[in-house]
């Protein structure tokens, strides 16, 4: 293994699950585990043991006939001001207004933010916040008393990988169709195999839970935006919103917990303020950040540049969008939501170095646009990239935002994704879809880069996602004349002994 202490932290958690025999504090240190591979990157996606054991505490309850075709449920761990899971529950609802909607919060430990509450509200939304002093399996039953008294036809899960309620509730439970929302690629989760269907962002998170996670039934869905394509000028949208209309426009969505360091990586506070410095001409635009959690990131001592302007919680954040020129994509954490919806604008994404193997299976971009998407492998290109960009004259910019503006709105627009929800036709097949070549060389320019590996090490990793492609696929990188280990210039006779442990393993 990579990292022996990671391995053997992981074998003591799992053990104490294991050996737990109270029902309650087993599923609570199975949650710590969770918790410990989601931060620490295990090199393993589930764990059929623990799906086997947590199975004997789901809940089984009684088949009801009487499910109200029009209500859908959301079952969420929490919805905050800005995020991934809070954005698309409320583009679902916007989009299916013909339906009853409730929400259920399994870990709402504050309240809901003031512009979701509001929003939520004026949609006769009916929200149900479980009392988080109850155990797992309290709230679980909780879930499950609600649904058979509302009875609806379908329950979408949004909760974060260490949240087992739903996993409790749904496990069993063959009364409704079920659909877990995978919004992150590399998490490591328990008991996705039994939920009636999971529904994936990207096609490498399809790839991850249909090889490392035994998910036959995985389905690629786009991420249901706004329905609004009316897209007013830029340059009139700049003004209204008190913005330099000459001025190019570098936007960007996060939130204070995401934008920090992760491993010693850069963090989007760190580029934003040198690209600001360097091209005083631009303004960089950040929604989720204030001036105060930007500045605690960069330093309390450091002045923020006057081009850099923190917006803070955007009850709506579309009017942004359709200033954005440019949209950085978040890092260490990225927001595909947030790509999407600001691409709907024309906004041109450049995707940060840890998800560039992402951009050519990013599945919310059909094929006739990921051509024009910028992919970067490491901080230098990723800045090079930017500065391609910004200086590229007007004319070609204007060009490529309006091919990625028609390409979303032809196929990601509202109604084609309430078409598409139960389009069977969806099911995802790995062997036509992925770029394994792509996808383990840009893990290794990670990894080497950000993981401080040594090249042993590396190669180590690289064997253990094996079973993420075929044989045939890692083979050709390593004796082939593309072999991905070519980057790292090892000699022949190295090669050749790493291939032959390749085979043996």
């Amino acid at each position: 293994m990579i990292d022996q202490r990671i391995e053997k932290i992981y074998s003591t958690l799992k053990a104490e699950v294991i050996s737990e025999r109270d029902a309650n504090l087993q599923l609570i240190k199975a949650e710590q585990l969770i918790f410990y591979c989601w931060k620490n990157y295990p090199l393993r996606f589930s764990d059929a043991d623990l799906d086997s054991i947590l199975e004997k505490q789901m809940i089984e309850s009684e088949c009801l006939d009487n499910r109200k075709n029009n209500h859908i449920v959301y079952v969420a761990s929490t919805l905050f001001a800005i995020g991934g899971h809070t954005r698309c529950i409320l583009n679902f609802i916007d989009n299916l207004p013909n339906y009853e909607h409730t929400v259920i919060l399994t870990r709402q430990n504050k309240s809901i933010p003031d512009n979701i509450f509001e929003s939520l509200k004026e949609k006769n939304v009916d929200v149900v916040i479980l009392n988080t002093k109850n155990s797992i399996l309290e709230k679980s039953s909780e879930i499950i008393s609600k649904l058979n008294s509302n009875c609806p036809s379908k329950v979408y899960l949004f909760q974060h990988p260490d949240d087992l309620v739903p996993l409790m509730a749904f496990g069993k439970n063959k009364t409704y169709n079920v659909f877990h929302y995978n919004h992150a690629d590399h998490v490591y989760t328990l008991g996705m195999r039994y939920f009636h269907k999971v529904l994936e962002f990207r096609n490498s998170g399809a790839l991850i839970s249909h090889f490392g996670k035994s998910i036959s039934n995985s389905q690629i869905q786009v991420l249901p935006i706004q329905n609004n394509y009316e897209t007013p000028n830029r340059s009139e949208s700049k003004s209204k919103l008190g913005f330099d209309s000459t001025k190019r426009i570098v936007g960007t969505l996060t939130n204070f917990g995401k934008a920090q360091s992760l491993h010693g990586m850069p963090n989007l506070v760190n580029v934003i303020t040198e690209l600001s410095v360097k091209y005083a001409d631009l303004n960089f635009v950040i929604i989720g950040l204030t001036e105060q959690e930007f500045s605690k990131i960069a330093g309390e001592s450091m002045p923020i540049p006057k081009n850099i302007h923190c917006l803070g919680i955007v009850k709506n954040p579309e009017p942004y969008y359709e200033t954005f020129d440019f949209f950085l994509e978040p890092f260490p954490v990225g927001s595909g939501l947030g790509i999407v919806e600001a691409c709907k604008h024309g906004a041109i994404p450049v995707f940060a170095p840890q998800q560039a193997h992402l951009c050519s299976t990013y599945e919310v971009f059909h094929n006739e646009i990921q051509k024009l998407l910028i992919q970067a492998t490491t901080f230098d290109t990723y800045f090079s990239t930017i500065e391609n960009y910004f200086n590229s004259n007007c004319s070609e910019i204007i060009v490529l935002s309006e091919k990625i503006k028609s390409g979303i709105h032809k196929h990601h627009r509202g109604e084609k994704w309430v078409e598409q929800l139960d389009n069977a036709a969806l099911v995802f097949e790995p062997s036509e879809t992925i770029d394994a070549a792509s996808y383990l060389k840009n893990e290794a320019l990670f990894f080497q880069a950000y993981q401080k590996k040594s090249t042993h090490e590396l190669i180590e990793h690289l064997l253990s996602l094996k079973e993420l492609v075929s044989k045939k696929t890692l083979l050709t990188l390593f004796i082939g004349s593309n072999r991905v280990f070519s980057i790292f210039n090892l000699n022949k006779q190295n090669t050749k002994r790493l291939a032959i442990k390749f085979i043996k393993s």
